[in-house]
């Protein structure tokens, strides 16, 4: 499975910092404009490494908003985290000395244009930068040339839920990752910060203190250059860090999800004693108006379309089940129903609260194309490189009727049937995967593989995994119009 290395977020970040805290401020439209092209080029380089990733995986957006992360406590002050650096880099008492007395230099230094790291003639003094100081004058970076790329942000976000986790001061729902086995939480740090350079260290500190020195705007403009739109349109990127739920990984394909979820508000200060004020023309993000596109007059599908154009906007016409963490209210039956009952119940525990449900979307059971659906009584499961396209899950599935889902949660914690409720046959299992990006696929089955699903009779329970394009011509083999084995056509493999 591909990862996002941590020093290209760091480059991020000084893309970021460069334009949000220059000694002369930019203009606002000007400022928007390198904003946009800053983050749709760094999401243009790494799309597949992004696309390849657990769709439940929030160590990105974790790591670029860190100052929203007010349900964590490390456990760290100035003073103690000094000397566990001083220990982790066996420092001597010099070097210690060294390193203390940079914070005597001011909050700010004046720095000369030609030296690398300087940000126009003033750079923010403060513990990461400080830290980044000490490992140039150790010579840290020449040690770490072929390790620092090796570092994950998954792997960070893993070392720092697991200290949160083991801390008094983390809310309840952060310390339910903590697990009997962790022995010496700080020592995956230590480990961390010896792989690392100079440069990737100063922003891990500041990500532990949570103060990047500026702040992320909820919302991002995207010129239309970048998009199928038409040029006076601008597109609004959002980054929805409130829905996101903490996880913990366990081992290479398993996680672990923070129950219950924590309950973000960033709108409030943060709760950590640690935090500094943040300057107000640089922490404000902007607010912008976003414009809604019409609807389009005809559906496209995917070959034809832009990934752009179909990733824009997503309504959901299926129904969606909420996030809750509840004892679900059921109504009272009734002798007289003349609604139709869908095969597809989900079950209940009363006695235990419900999973995360919202990668399920329940369909009607019904194909508008033909009674006799090869699909009836069939779970689709999504990739993530397509689990957003509109004329996948708008059209096709929504006319089979057809129930699917965008995470492996709900195959992991067993909280889909295993078969129909009216019928009794075993619910077939069908992920859909899009055979043009291998690396993709190859790490969607690799998933899925690892997840090791088993029937009743203890035998294995083998998905098989077909290209999308399957579902378009599956119509016309059902009516009679086109002879041939399309199944064995569009098979990529099991898993």
């Amino acid at each position: 499975m591909q990862s996002i290395p941590f020093f290209k977020v760091c480059k991020l970040c000084d893309a970021l910092e460069a334009l949000l805290c220059p000694i002369m401020p930019l203009l606002k439209e000007v400022r928007s404009k390198k904003m946009s092209d800053v983050w749709t080029e760094w999401f243009k380089h790494h799309r597949e490494a992004l696309d390849a990733m657990n769709k439940d995986d929030p160590s990105v957006l974790f790591t670029l908003r860190p100052e929203a992360l007010q349900d964590r406590d490390y456990n760290f002050n100035k003073a103690t985290f000094e000397r566990s650096i001083a220990r982790t880099f066996y420092m001597t008492v010099k070097l210690r000395a060294t390193f203390a007395g940079y914070e005597k230099d001011g909050d700010y230094l004046s720095l000369p244009p030609n030296i690398p790291g300087a940000l126009g003639e003033a750079i923010r003094n403060d513990l990461g930068y400080r830290v980044e100081r000490i490992m140039k004058e150790m010579g840290r970076d020449a040690e770490t040339i072929l390790e620092y790329k090796t570092v994950t942000v998954e792997e960070i976000e893993d070392a720092l839920i697991i200290i949160a986790a083991n801390n008094k001061g983390s809310s309840k729902s952060i310390k339910s990752l903590a697990l009997p086995c962790d022995k010496a939480p700080l020592e995956r740090l230590a480990e961390i910060y010896l792989r690392l350079q100079s440069s990737q260290a100063k922003w891990l500190t500041r990500m532990i203190f949570k103060n990047l020195g500026f702040v992320v705007q909820d919302e991002v403009i995207l010129s239309a250059a970048y998009t199928s739109f038409p040029t006076l349109l601008k597109v609004t990127a959002n980054f929805d860090i409130r829905s996101l739920v903490p996880i913990r990984r366990d081992g290479d394909s398993g996680i672990r999800v923070a129950y219950p979820p924590p309950q973000m508000n960033e709108d409030s200060p943060s709760s950590s004693k640690h935090q500094t004020i943040l300057d107000p023309l640089v922490a404000q993000p902007a607010k912008f108006m976003q414009a809604i596109s019409p609807p389009a007059t005809k559906p496209c599908p995917l070959t034809e379309s832009t990934a752009s154009s179909l990733n824009v906007t997503q309504k959901q016409t299926q129904q969606l089940l909420p996030l809750s963490f509840h004892k679900p209210e059921y109504p009272q039956k009734s002798s007289a129903r003349n609604t139709q009952k869908s095969p597809w119940r989900l079950q209940q525990n009363s006695k235990s609260p419900s999973p995360l449900t919202t990668g399920i979307f329940i369909g009607t059971s019904k194909c508008e194309q033909t009674p006799n659906c090869f699909f009836n009584n069939t779970l689709f499961i999504l990739a993530p490189c397509i689990s957003s396209h509109l004329w996948l899950t708008e059209n096709l599935l929504k006319s089979h009727g057809a129930t699917y889902i965008t995470s492996l949660l709900p195959l992991t914690r067993k909280f889909l049937p295993k078969r129909c409720p009216e019928t009794g046959r075993r619910v077939r299992k069908i992920a859909l995967v899009e055979s043009n990006r291998r690396e993709q696929t190859k790490a969607f089955m690799y998933r899925l593989e690892k997840l090791n699903l088993t029937r009743s009779n203890g035998e294995r329970d083998w998905i098989m995994a077909v290209d999308w394009r399957l579902l378009e011509k599956v119509v016309k083999m059902e009516k009679g119009d086109e002879l041939g084995d399309i199944w064995h056509q569009y098979r990529v493999g099991i898993a």
